[in-house]
């Protein structure tokens, strides 16, 4: 388990709250994020805990270097005192994994975020999940699905990734089957050229093709 953050006392806290958790066996800290790619590359991270503020190309050659190496991140992003809207943007800025709030920060939910980032699902707040979801729009739908040959089903589950869902919980949703949703992800994620489901998300958001607000 990796933790960089910008700030010493959020970086000394996670590790505090990781050093209780059963089954983390080794926590390393480190303030910068080139000195994190450099860890990532270098020993067998699991997961990699950040949290703003960190340059957007410093996080992007983090994130790079974790998905090279197999690494998952989770990014704990600030929420207290700021608009929901400025929340919204720090994720669609910070692509990762999973994401938690500041103020929403327990041993309990980092220990079951970690879980559930582990496992390959994208945890995502139910507020911020509004929020990603209050800046789609259906009727730019067509441009998307036409540009990267997606099918209506595709389409269907793009959306629905946009709120955080697991394949379980996708899968109920549109009636299928587990694995048919991991198809569908798959080809999703294969038509965008992305590597996880929370790029393919920030992907779509940050061209604009899924909202205008």
């Amino acid at each position: 388990m990796l933790i960089t953050a910008g700030t010493e006392l959020m970086r000394s806290g996670l590790s505090a709250m990781l050093g209780r958790l059963p089954g983390v066996a080794q926590v390393q800290e480190c303030a910068d994020a080139r000195q994190a790619v450099t860890l990532v590359e270098g020993h067998r991270i699991g997961i990699v805990v950040t949290a703003p503020p960190m340059p957007h190309g410093d996080f992007e050659a983090l994130a790079a270097g974790a998905s090279r190496n197999k690494a998952r991140t989770l990014v704990v992003l600030r929420d207290y005192d700021l608009p929901p809207n400025e929340v919204v943007a720090q994720a669609v800025a910070m692509p990762a994994d999973g994401y938690l709030l500041e103020s929403e920060l327990t041993a309990a939910s980092l220990a079951d975020t970690l879980v559930r980032v582990d496992h390959g699902e994208a945890p995502v707040p139910a507020s911020l999940a509004r929020g990603l979801l209050s800046r789609l729009r259906s009727v730019e739908s067509e441009p998307i699905r036409r540009q990267f040959l997606l099918t209506p089903r595709e389409l269907e589950v793009l959306e629905l990734l946009v709120e955080g869902l697991s394949n379980k919980e996708i899968a109920r949703r549109l009636s299928m089957s587990e694995h048919g949703v991991k198809r569908h992800v798959g080809a999703v994620l294969a038509k965008l050229n992305c590597p996880n489901r929370t790029v393919a998300v920030a992907f779509v958001l940050q061209k604009g093709l899924m909202y205008v607000r």
